[in-house]
């Protein structure tokens, strides 16, 4: 007889026993975003009006907090970013000097991009930051997603608040918006292409747009993308920096 329940309660009521919440889809965000190391080639895109300006580089990242970006186009070879933690420094070969980036110049857009320093810093787990709520699921360009909202819960999030699409069998943001703490849309990111790669399947292609600038937006396609890969600790450093 308590078998018959059981199974009954499960037919009725299915969602509600094992229905997901906002926090289990950002620990799988979280889980899909880490990994011990990597290496890529990427491309960016800077479309400004009808101007289009080709950024390369490759780079190198030892899990979240540590990444080395040497840009390899030819008005800015040599040109290099170390992260480290919640720091940022620049290396000019022309000058031959290194700018650590802190402060206001943390919104300013790298390589004059709708990328900020300070999106390019960000590594925390979203859990760490955010508090979610479930709004719900919707259809994305063909692809079944929940809806989130992430309101910061500390004062160094880069964002006040945070809507999200993620793909309910992936789990990536197809798009994402963020806002201020007026309620101005600021930026919204947007998926274009997903690799799998290894066992993972990871965003490749994303594309980024300035709300507060006109007619702008950013394209930054990763390639050649290698997780797990041996690296020196070492490569991650200020004196290595300037070599």
């Amino acid at each position: 007889m308590r078998s018959q329940i059981i199974i009954v309660t499960l037919l009725l009521f299915p969602a509600t026993l094992f229905a997901i919440t906002p926090e289990d889809i950002l620990s799988r965000i979280d889980k899909n975003r880490d990994y011990g190391t990597i290496s890529y080639t990427a491309t960016m895109e800077i479309h400004v009006g009808g101007e289009v300006r080709t950024k390369t580089m490759k780079a190198l990242g030892l899990g979240t907090q540590k990444a080395l970006a040497e840009f390899t186009n030819p008005e800015d070879r040599g040109t290099k970013y170390l992260k480290i933690d919640k720091e940022l420094w620049i290396y000019f070969p022309s000058e031959q000097d290194v700018v650590k980036i802190s402060g206001h110049m943390l919104k300013e857009g790298m390589m004059g991009s709708d990328v900020s320093y300070e999106d390019a810093l960000e590594s925390d787990a979203l859990h760490k930051k955010y508090a979610a709520t479930l709004d719900g699921e919707e259809q994305f360009e063909g692809h079944g997603c929940y809806v989130l909202t992430l309101n910061a819960t500390v004062k160094d999030a880069p964002y006040y608040k945070r809507k999200m699409w993620v793909d309910k069998e992936l789990f990536i943001q197809r798009q994402e918006e963020m806002y201020a703490k007026s309620g101005t849309l600021l930026k919204v990111s947007h998926v274009l292409d997903v690799k799998k790669i290894g066992s993972r399947y990871f965003p490749t292609k994303v594309e980024m747009i300035n709300k507060l600038r006109k007619d702008t937006k950013t394209v930054f396609e990763m390639n050649d993308v290698s997780f797990d890969v041996k690296l020196d600790p070492s490569i991650f450093s200020l004196q290595n920096l300037q070599r």
